[in-house]
C-alpha cells in the first residue's frame, strides 16, 4: 500500500462495498443460568444501604454546619469536641452538656439537632450492620451449597487444581461457622460462581462452543440439541518440559534438529542478537532491544549457518568431522552458541501445535528406540490419561488428575502446577474445551446483515486511531528510509534496526507529532459518543451520522480483520429468530482473525473444515497485487497461542514455526526496499511484497475499555525499542458498545456470537440506514 501520500478525505463511496462476513460462526454460551446468582440477591439490601447514606449525608451536612461554631466557641475541658463531629459522632453526656452552657442559644440548637441526628444514624447503622450480617451469612451458606453441584466443582479443578484440594475439603467439611476462613472461602467461591454465570468462560463445560454457519432462516436457530462433548488438551509448557526431560537422556539430543535464532543476524563476521523484551508474545509494555554482539570465528559462523532447523545435531557433528576437521570440539562450540542464545538446540514444540506431545513423538520416532521407549512410553500414558480425563464421571476426575500430575513430577522434576495467581497462564498441565449442546446451529441473513452493515459504524471508530497511526507513522519511516538509505537499495533488516536505533532521538520529535493527532482524534471521538454528559449515565444514545460525519474525514484504509465478539440478549429463541434483541460487543479483535489462532480453533476446525480455506480466502482478498501473505510464530505462552497452519509462509519471530521448513521466512532474509515512492517489506527466496498478519510482537491486542491503540512506537528508556509499522493488517481494541437492534431485547442467559469479517481492499464501507421494522429473511 502506498501511504507517503496519505488523502486526509475519501470523496467517493463505493456502493456495495462492505465487510465481507466469513460464514463460519462460533457460538459461545455462559455455562451456568444466571438464575445461579438469585440466592446472593436481596433487593432490601441495596434499598436500605440507599437510606442509610442518605442519613449519613444529612448527618454530614450537620456536622459541616456545627464544626466551625465549636471551634470559635471552645468547649472547657472538651479538646475532642470537634473531632468527634468530624467523625459524625454524637457527643457524650458530659461534652453535651458542657456544650449547650458554652454556646449561644441558636448554636446550641444546631447543636442539639446535630446531636439527635447523630443517636438516630447509629442506630440506624447498627440495626443495617446487623441485618446485613444475617444476609452476609445466609449467603456465604448458599454459595456453599451451590457448590455442591458437581458441575461447579468442577470448574474450581479445571480452573485451579492445585487449589482444589483446599477447596474441597473445605466444602466437605463445612457445618455453618462464620469465621474468617469462612469468609475468606465464600467469597473466592462467590467469585468463581459469578464469572461461570455471566461470562462466556473460556474453558470446558462452563464455556462450551457451537459451530455454525450463516444460513437462510432469520435469527440465531438450531436444529436440535446433544450430550455436551468434552475435550482434555495437554498444555503447551508442560509438554515442553517433557521435552526438556528427554533431551536429558544421553543420545536422545542426537536427533535434535538445532535452528538460528531467528532475531540473530550475522554480518561481516560479527553476529548481533534482538529480542522483543516479553520473549513471550505477550502485548503489554512490549519493546525491541538489542541485546548485544561479538566478532565469530570460522568455525562459529559455520555452525551457526547450518543449524537451518532440518540438519540434526548427528549430521552437523558429521559434517564438523569431515568439512572442518574438528577445529574445535563440536559440542562446546555448539555449547557457547546455545548460550549467547544466537541457536536453540533442544527438542522444540512448534507454537500453535494443539497436539504437542504428538509433536514430541514424532521428533523422537527417528532416535535409537531404547534410548526413546521410556519418554514415548510416558508421552503415551499422557495421552492415554489425556482421553480417559474426558469422559470420567466427574467425582473420579480429581483423583485422576491428581496421578497424572504426580506422574509428571516424577518425569520432569517440576511442580504440575505454575503461574500462581495470573490470568490466562495455563497453570495446569492440562486444559479442556467442549463442544456445546446445540446441533445444526445457523445464523440468518438479518444477523448476517447486522454484524456486516449495522455494527460497521463500530468497527470503523474503533480502528480510526490504530490506522491514522500506521499511515502517519509509515509515512514518516518512508521519508527516513529515503533520507538515510535512498531509492531502491535493498536495506537488510539487521541493518535497517541498527540505523533506526542509531536516528532514534531525531526520529521521536515526529513520533511525538503522531501522537498529538492521535490525542486530538480520541478528544474527538469521545466527545461525540459521551458529549457533555460524563460517564455517569446508565446509557448514552449516539446518532449514527454523527459518527459517520467524523470518520468521514478519515481514510478507511488499511484494510482490516476483525473478530467482534457479539453478545446478543433477548426474551427467547422466538425473540431471536423475530430479530427483537440486543446486541453487545464485548471485544473487537483486529489483528490475527481469532478463530483460527486460539485454543478451541482445532476443535473447530475438526466440525467445520470449511473454516480455515474461507478465513485465508479472507486475508487474500485483502492482499494489493503483488503481496504475499505471511503468518507468524511468536511464542505460545498459553493455550489462546494455538494456531491452525495456514497454506501461507510463516515467519519465525521467536518460536518455531510449526509450518514445513521450505515454507518458513527468516528475519535475516527479510529487507526493505523504496519503489516508486513506496516503502515495501520484500524476503530473499520470495517474489513479492510481504503482508504480515500482524506485528512481530504482542499477541493479543484486544484490551478491554482502553483506548485503541497500534504497537508501533519509539520510546525514550535506554534503548528500548517498538520496531516501525509493517505491512500488517492494523492493530485495534474496543470496550463495550451496545445497540438495540429491534425494541423488546431484555437480559437472557450468556449468549455470544463470534465471527469475523474483512474489509474490502479499498476499504470503503457500504452501510445501510437502521430499520424499525424487521429485516427481510
Amino acid at each position: 500500500m502506498t501511504t507517503a501520500d496519505d488523502p486526509q478525505s475519501t470523496t467517493d463511496q463505493a456502493q456495495g462495498a462492505a465487510w465481507r462476513l466469513v460464514p463460519v460462526v462460533v457460538l459461545r454460551q455462559a455455562g451456568f443460568p444466571m438464575e445461579a446468582l438469585e440466592p446472593l440477591v436481596d433487593a432490601t439490601a441495596a434499598e436500605e444501604a440507599h437510606a442509610l447514606l442518605e442519613s449519613m449525608d444529612r448527618l454530614a451536612s450537620l456536622a459541616r454546619e456545627l464544626k466551625p461554631v465549636l471551634r470559635q466557641h471552645r468547649i472547657p475541658g472538651c479538646p475532642q469536641t470537634a473531632s468527634r463531629v468530624g467523625r459524625r459522632r454524637p457527643l457524650t453526656g458530659r461534652e453535651l452538656r458542657r456544650a449547650t452552657a458554652a454556646l449561644p442559644d441558636e448554636a446550641a440548637r444546631i447543636l442539639h439537632t446535630y446531636q439527635a441526628s447523630a443517636e438516630t444514624f447509629g442506630g440506624e447503622q447498627e440495626a443495617f450492620t446487623a441485618r446485613h450480617r444475617t444476609r452476609l451469612d445466609r449467603a456465604r451458606t448458599a454459595v456453599a451449597e451451590a457448590f455442591g453441584d458437581e458441575r461447579l466443582r468442577q470448574v474450581l479443578l479445571l480452573s485451579n487444581d492445585s487449589a482444589y484440594p483446599e477447596f474441597a475439603a473445605w466444602l466437605d467439611t463445612f457445618q455453618g461457622d462464620m469465621g474468617r476462613h469462612t469468609r475468606r472461602m465464600t467469597d473466592l467461591l462467590t467469585m468463581y460462581l459469578q464469572r461461570v454465570t455471566t461470562k462466556n468462560e473460556t474453558h470446558s463445560h462452563f464455556g462450551p462452543f457451537t459451530v455454525g454457519r450463516v444460513g437462510d432462516a432469520p435469527g440465531i436457530a438450531w436444529t436440535s440439541e446433544r450430550e455436551m462433548e468434552r475435550r482434555t488438551l495437554f498444555s503447551h509448557w508442560a509438554a515442553e518440559k517433557v521435552a526438556q526431560s528427554a533431551a536429558a537422556v544421553p543420545g536422545l539430543s542426537d536427533v535434535v534438529r538445532p535452528r538460528r535464532r531467528p532475531l540473530s543476524f550475522l554480518r561481516d563476521g560479527r553476529i548481533d542478537l534482538y529480542a522483543f523484551t516479553t520473549r513471550d508474545g505477550l502485548d503489554t509494555d512490549w519493546n525491541f532491544r538489542h541485546l548485544g554482539g561479538r566478532e565469530v570465528a570460522a568455525h562459529e559462523e559455520w555452525l551457526w549457518r547450518r543449524c537451518d532447523g532440518e540438519r540434526t545435531l548427528h549430521e552437523l557433528r558429521a559434517e564438523w568431522d569431515t568439512e572442518l576437521g574438528s577445529p574445535a570440539p563440536f559440542d562446546q562450540v555448539l555449547k557457547e552458541l546455545v548460550a549467547r542464545e544466537w541457536v536453540v538446540a533442544e527438542f522444540e514444540i512448534p507454537v500453535g501445535d494443539h497436539e504437542p506431545l504428538a509433536a514430541l513423538r514424532r521428533q523422537l520416532l527417528s532416535a535409537p528406540p531404547e534410548r526413546a521407549a521410556p519418554v514415548l512410553s510416558a508421552i503415551g500414558h499422557f495421552e492415554e490419561d489425556l482421553a480417559r480425563f474426558a469422559k470420567l464421571p466427574l467425582a473420579e476426575r480429581p483423583a485422576a488428575l491428581a496421578a497424572t500430575k504426580a506422574r509428571f513430577e516424577k518425569l520432569t522434576g517440576t511442580p504440575a502446577n505454575r503461574n500462581s495467581g495470573l490470568h490466562y497462564a495455563d497453570r495446569s498441565i492440562l486444559f479442556e474445551e467442549a463442544h456445546g449442546e446445540p446441533v445444526g446451529l445457523t445464523i440468518g441473513p438479518d444477523i448476517a446483515r447486522f454484524i456486516t452493515d449495522e455494527l460497521s459504524i463500530v468497527y470503523e471508530t474503533v480502528l480510526a486511531r490504530p490506522r491514522l497511526r500506521m499511515r502517519r507513522e509509515r509515512a514518516i519511516l518512508t521519508r527516513w528510509v529515503a533520507e538515510r538509505f535512498g531509492a531502491d537499495v535493498e536495506v537488510p533488516l539487521d541493518r535497517l534496526y541498527s540505523e533506526f536505533f542509531r536516528d532514534r532521538h531525531a526520529l521521536e520529535g515526529e513520533c511525538a507529532a503522531v501522537e498529538a493527532e492521535l490525542a486530538a482524534l480520541d478528544r474527538v471521538i469521545t466527545e461525540a459518543l459521551l458529549g457533555e454528559g460524563g460517564v455517569d449515565r446508565p446509557e448514552v444514545v449516539v446518532e449514527r451520522d454523527r459518527m459517520e460525519a467524523i470518520l468521514a474525514a478519515h481514510p478507511r484504509t488499511p484494510s482490516a480483520v476483525v473478530d467482534p465478539d457479539v453478545l446478543f440478549a433477548a426474551t427467547s429463541r422466538q425473540a431471536l429468530r423475530e430479530g427483537r434483541f440486543t446486541a453487545v460487543i464485548g471485544d473487537c479483535h483486529a489483528v490475527r482473525e481469532v478463530i483460527t489462532h486460539t485454543s478451541f480453533g482445532p476443535l473447530i476446525q475438526e466440525r467445520a473444515p470449511e473454516l480455515l480455506p474461507e478465513v485465508h480466502e479472507g486475508y487474500l482478498s485483502l492482499l494489493d497485487d503483488g503481496e504475499v501473505l505471511a503468518n507468524l510464530s511468536r511464542g505460545h505462552p498459553d493455550k489462546s497461542s494455538t494456531q491452525l497452519v495456514h497454506p501461507c509462509y510463516d515467519l519465525e519471530v521467536y518460536g518455531r514455526s510449526g509450518q514445513s521448513r521450505d515454507r518458513v521466512v527468516q528475519p535475516s532474509q527479510l529487507y526493505v526496499v523504496l519503489c516508486d515512492g513506496r516503502l515495501e517489506l520484500r524476503a530473499h527466496g520470495i517474489a513479492g511484497r510481504l503482508r504480515l498478519m500482524a506485528p512481530p510482537a504482542a499477541d493479543r491486542a484486544s484490551v478491554r475499555t482502553r483506548s485503541p491503540r497500534s504497537p508501533s512506537r519509539a520510546t525514550s528508556a535506554g534503548r528500548d525499542w517498538t520496531p516501525p509499522p509493517w505491512s500488517t493488517f492494523p492493530v485495534s481494541s474496543a470496550a463495550v458498545w451496545s445497540c438495540n437492534a429491534r425494541p423488546g431485547g431484555s437480559l437472557p442467559p450468556g449468549c455470544a456470537v463470534r465471527t469475523c469479517s474483512t474489509a474490502p481492499r479499498d476499504g470503503r464501507v457500504h452501510r445501510r440506514p437502521r430499520s424499525s421494522s424487521p429485516p427481510a429473511g
